[in-house]
């Protein structure tokens, strides 16, 4: 069969057609918490904080996995990404529903006059690259929430990181799913708690017999709890709290994904 080779000119141009297969592949593999769970822990989070909560934005909503389990739960979601091909997987997910809309914008701006009851963010603030981007969406995130509003988001450990480095060098890990081949690795750079992830991909068209080959790196981060506290602190958040993988318990030695809740005053 023919290989053609094309680079993707936007970011995550190229994973939609299997973003939703790698994405379980690695919940189950480095025991990430679905979006199932993540949204169970934040609608018991909203609820045993008291207040009404229904406006909800997803930052960095990907292919819309959390909107689709918030939409469940009874809530009004707007999903921002800065991918369009991953807004048009989130559509289909959503299927054009009141209660949801899609916005394209990359943080640190999130460019809405709404003002929302909670922010909730999942696998993707890993991707901002210095503290003056995470302060400053940190920032945007307190402008768009009301007084009493939480911001839940996640954030890779260190030890995450170098389990991804050992299950996926030297040799890449292969996922594969119909007409859909992925073959994943992650490395370190030479900046402590700084890591690329890299993505060789093949999709194959039954109609003309070829495979299409694109690939794309991104840099992931693992940054110290006392940094991200203290971040959200200069943002104006207070009330802040960490739990283990969107569970209510402790961060510990074994914990792959620290869960942030930040209350807007």
């Amino acid at each position: 069969m023919l290989v053609q080779g094309t680079e993707p000119s936007h970011p995550y141009s190229f994973l939609p057609e299997g973003y939703d297969v790698s994405d379980a592949w690695c919940v189950d593999k480095f025991r990430l918490a679905p979006r199932s769970q993540v949204a169970d822990f934040v609608h018991e989070s909203w609820q045993e904080r008291g207040g009404q909560v229904d406006k909800v934005l997803d930052l960095c909503c990907g292919s819309g996995l959390l909107l689709r389990e918030l939409l469940q739960r009874g809530y009004d979601v707007t999903g921002l990404d800065r991918s369009s091909a991953q807004l048009q997987q989130a559509e289909l997910k959503i299927r054009s529903q009141e209660r949801a809309r899609l916005v394209k914008a990359e943080l640190p701006a999130i460019p809405l006059d709404d003002e929302f009851d909670a922010v909730v963010s999942t696998g993707a603030l890993v991707h901002l690259p210095n503290d003056t981007t995470l302060l400053r969406t940190f920032e945007s995130v307190h402008r768009v929430l009301r007084p009493g509003g939480t911001f839940t988001f996640d954030m890779y450990t260190e030890r995450h990181a170098e389990s991804l480095v050992a299950h996926t060098t030297p040799t890449a890990r292969v996922i594969e799913s119909g007409p859909f081949t992925l073959l994943m690795s992650i490395t370190r750079t030479a900046i402590k708690g700084t890591y690329n992830w890299h993505g060789l991909m093949f999709l194959r068209d039954d109609t003309t017999q070829t495979y299409v080959r694109r690939s794309e790196t991104h840099q992931l981060y693992a940054w110290a709890q006392e940094q991200i506290v203290g971040l959200g602190a200069r943002a104006g958040f207070g009330d802040i709290e960490v739990f283990d993988n969107f569970t209510r318990q402790p961060t510990g030695s074994q914990t792959v994904c620290e869960t942030y809740v930040m209350v807007k005053p």
